[in-house]
């Protein structure tokens, strides 16, 4: 028999408190693992980006007529490239719209970027390809 001065938690009390607290704490760990999930892909596309930005860095600095093709490691990056040339070929000309001796074209690239030779990404962009085509006497004394 149960007496009126009892203190406590009847069994079925402490099954509905344990209950009760599995839900919030199934909650918090479905909230916090959807959180690690989405750092994880934030990481993931920050590392892409800045390696793609390395790369598109270093594109920049190729002279693509000396090299149309090439691979090269930086760091634990693989920048791998091919270009073409376009249709585009002009004279460069000066601010007074005379010829230079330079020739200039835009030459399309194709690059690939490696981190330890697991791809990272791949884009394309116009690089400009300067060539001397004429001597200095020839520009000014015709």
């Amino acid at each position: 028999m149960i007496s009126k001065n009892q203190k406590g938690f009847t069994l079925l009390e402490a099954v509905i408190a344990i209950a009760i607290f599995s839900m919030g704490a199934a909650a918090l760990y479905g909230w916090v693992n959807s959180n690690l999930i989405t750092l994880e892909r934030i990481d993931h596309i920050n590392t892409r980006s800045s390696a793609i930005e390395s790369a598109l860095a270093f594109i920049n600095t190729i002279d693509p007529l000396a090299m149309p093709q090439g691979s090269v490691q930086l760091g634990e990056l693989r920048i791998d490239w091919s270009t073409t040339p376009t249709a585009y070929k002009n004279n460069v000309l000066d601010e007074q719209n005379s010829k230079t001796i330079n020739h200039a074209s835009l030459i399309n690239a194709d690059v690939s970027v490696y981190r330890h030779d697991n791809p990272i990404g791949e884009f394309s962009l116009s690089l400009l390809g300067v060539k001397k085509v004429r001597e200095l006497n020839d520009v000014f004394f015709n």
